[in-house]
């Protein structure tokens, strides 16, 4: 397993591992409206157009299992597939994020649905603190909980 730079032919197979581990992971949250998947690969190809710092965790035979976005003070995205979840995937990813991110700023933040137990502890064991709960009208208007995160890099 490797993790390497995404690049805009990278569009389709970041929107397929994002949408089935989003999909997966956030079953419960109602308000989910139609169209994600074409939402999701124009965001994609934004965010490939727009020069951020994307990545692909991708097995040894060029599968995308992962995905990671980053900006310079922000870990915007990241998802693995979840018939690759426990692999190290998630991990290598989360590494890649915190090299780009102590590479720009003191300290980051990322923003989880607060009743996403399995995400919580992924990011608090690597660090990351939980700094406020909110209230979002991301998941198709319905408002949800988040928990924002920070991380210290110096």
């Amino acid at each position: 397993m490797r993790v390497r730079r995404a690049t805009a032919a990278d569009a389709e197979a970041m929107t397929y591992v994002h949408s089935v581990s989003s999909d997966t992971a956030y079953a419960h949250v109602a308000g989910r409206s139609p169209g994600r998947y074409e939402r999701r690969l124009q965001a994609w190809r934004a965010v490939l157009a727009a020069n951020h710092s994307a990545f692909v965790a991708e097995t040894d035979d060029g599968t995308t299992v992962g995905v990671l976005s980053v900006s310079e003070r922000e870990l915007h995205v990241i998802y693995v597939h979840p018939d690759w979840w426990g692999s190290g995937a998630g991990q290598l990813l989360i590494e890649k994020a915190h090299e780009v991110l102590a590479s720009t700023c003191d300290e980051a933040i990322l923003t989880v649905l607060a009743a996403n137990p399995r995400a919580r502890r992924f990011y608090e064991r690597n660090a990351w603190v939980p700094a406020e709960f909110e209230i979002e009208p991301h998941f198709g208007g319905v408002p949800t909980e988040v928990v924002r995160y920070r991380k210290l890099f110096r």
